[in-house]
């Protein structure tokens, strides 16, 4: 297939304008956009014609796009969806270990092996691009920086990219945001009963609806995802507070990063973390009568597992090696409500 001078243009512009990239932002595509094809900018359907030339280019061989069922790797805020990065192709990429000089913050890089190449390169072109002395933004905000993707970072925590003594927030210059955690609490009544953090908001409201009837937890707190690493500390009031039993639950998405969230919170808050075992118990339950899309073996760090308890481990490792994850969504308020039920008829018997 023959590419079109159109096409051509933008792709000469493109690479022009960054030489050394093997992965461009939806920025770039625009700036480039722009310059080669300025009587194009007006248009109504500017956008349109973009996502055709990168189609093209695509096709001949130049560059890649996310796959069409990544939502989250296309920008919907017009009409036409774009890619929020598209990667390079028309060139060799450089082999690891042999063709890559890695910085000294990447040295870890050669056992990954191609595995993680894309992401790897792409911090390290921004570390040699001024990156190493950058100042610190939140963690969202790199990574929209780094891969033109804000979500993309989010998604690494957990993999074996931040294994110990790999990656860091720090090497990236980046932090979690602090948010204020809320706890719905019960009032007390002389029981000493866990303070449960639940890591999606969805899952929080139905937990403390269940809650007000099971009075299984002093109270439920919102983990807000990944923020829980930066808040864990602030929960030291709630667990010295009248009816707590100072033990502290977690409850989060079954896949590696809902994992190393309470691990990472705990390391960082000097808190134990653990996990509520009847509730990541139930979703293992749910999971196995849910129809599931495996979406290829997750690179985990599989010491992340031996924060579950033993009981799982061996299901939920098998479970990320098939490529599989359990959003904890899949319990529901009636789930939960059937094992009241259930308690309250195995304690009459």
């Amino acid at each position: 297939m023959n590419r079109s001078n159109d096409a051509e243009i933008l792709w000469r512009e493109l690479i022009s304008a960054h030489p050394r990239r093997t992965r461009f932002a939806l920025e770039h595509l625009l700036d480039a956009f722009r310059g080669a094809i300025p009587h194009r900018q007006n248009d109504a359907d500017s956008r349109s014609v973009l996502a055709k030339l990168l189609e093209e280019l695509e096709q001949t061989g130049a560059l890649r796009t996310p796959s069409k069922t990544n939502r989250r790797a296309y920008d919907h805020s017009e009409r036409t969806s774009l890619p929020k990065h598209v990667v390079r192709i028309d060139r060799p990429t450089p082999k690891m270990p042999s063709a890559v000089v890695w910085r000294p913050e990447l040295g870890f890089a050669p056992a990954l092996g191609d595995s993680w190449r894309e992401e790897l390169l792409a911090i390290q072109e921004w570390l040699r691009n001024e990156g190493a002395t950058a100042q610190p933004v939140a963690l969202r905000e790199r990574s929209v920086e780094i891969f033109g993707d804000e979500k993309r970072l989010d998604a690494l925590l957990g993999s074996q990219l931040f294994a110990a003594g790999r990656l860091k927030l720090d090497t990236l210059r980046c932090y979690l945001p602090t948010v204020p955690i809320h706890v719905v609490s019960l009032p007390p009544d002389g029981s000493a009963r866990p303070l449960l953090v639940v890591e999606n908001h969805t899952t929080f409201d139905t937990l403390c609806r269940w809650n007000e009837q099971s009075r299984r937890y002093s109270g439920v707190a919102f983990g807000a995802g990944a923020a829980f690493v930066a808040s864990c500390a602030s929960l030291h009031p709630h667990l010295a507070a009248p009816g707590c039993s100072r033990e502290l639950l977690y409850f989060g998405d079954l896949d590696p990063k809902g994992i190393w969230i309470p691990c990472r919170a705990a390391k960082g808050s000097g808190l134990e973390v653990r996990p509520d075992v009847q509730l990541y118990a139930l979703l293992l339950t749910k999971g196995r009568a849910h129809r599931k899309l495996p979406r290829g073996a997750f690179p985990f760090e599989p010491s992340l597992l031996e924060w579950l308890p033993s009981s799982l481990q061996a299901d939920t490792g098998r479970m990320f090696k098939n490529g599989l994850r359990l959003p904890q969504e899949l319990v529901t308020l009636p789930d939960l409500l059937s094992e009241i039920a259930g308690t309250s008829d195995r304690s009459a018997q």
